[in-house]
């Protein structure tokens, strides 16, 4: 038996698989740099799921972490951490490119549904839940928000889209219904009732992804 690498005892004391063990989640799993990625060991990876470099995975006590078929976390510093709650991510989901981070402390949950879509300095605290095709764009800080699912952001009509918010600020306690969007920041106040819902389609035209 090979001995134990320096760092594998450091890795388990923080809750982490240890180098090797993140490797030996390949093929099924694509991971692009086992010695940079840290995955607890109370997460579940569907298949064909790509971990960039940098990727923190993270369940705490009894949180759990679900992450569905074809998901991809990067590039960039992607974190979702369960620290006694629960994230669940859908299949064909992009966390990337640029800062994503998740958060379910105990009691709440993360919802992310099926090719939903953040990317760009985005932090999610829960509760939070994505619809399928929703869009989370910017660096924008939500909690509490609901994003109905709908189309893909590649859906050649905007208004069968998933819920989008959108922009930098924060953004607590919306409901962004199908085909709508709610742009954070340009003078927008940080009170969440004065942020404006408007319709996908007035933004982009029909023939458009956003």
């Amino acid at each position: 038996m090979a001995p134990e690498h320096a760092l594998d005892s450091v890795r388990r004391e923080a809750g982490y698989r240890t180098v090797a063990e993140v490797a030996a989640l390949a093929p099924r799993v694509a991971v692009l740099d086992p010695g940079s990625t840290l995955v607890a060991g109370a997460v579940e990876f569907g298949d064909g799921v790509v971990l960039y470099p940098g990727i923190v995975v993270s369940a705490r006590g009894s949180g759990s972490i679900t992450i569905g078929a074809g998901t991809v976390l990067g590039p960039g510093p992607v974190t979702v951490i369960a620290d006694g709650g629960r994230v669940s991510i859908g299949a064909g989901v992009v966390l990337g490119p640029g800062g994503v981070t998740i958060v379910a402390r105990r009691g709440s949950a993360v919802e992310v549904a099926d090719e939903a879509r953040l990317h760009g300095g985005a932090f999610v605290e829960g509760p939070a839940s994505f619809g399928a095709g929703a869009q989370l764009l910017g660096a924008v800080a939500v909690r509490d928000v609901v994003l109905e699912g709908g189309d893909d952001h590649a859906a050649p009509d905007p208004d069968a889209r998933g819920g989008v918010i959108k922009g930098t600020g924060r953004v607590h306690g919306a409901r962004v219904g199908v085909g709508e969007v709610i742009g954070v920041g340009a003078g927008a106040r940080p009170d969440t009732s004065e942020h404006v819902v408007d319709r996908q389609r007035a933004h982009h035209p029909v023939d458009r992804a956003i």
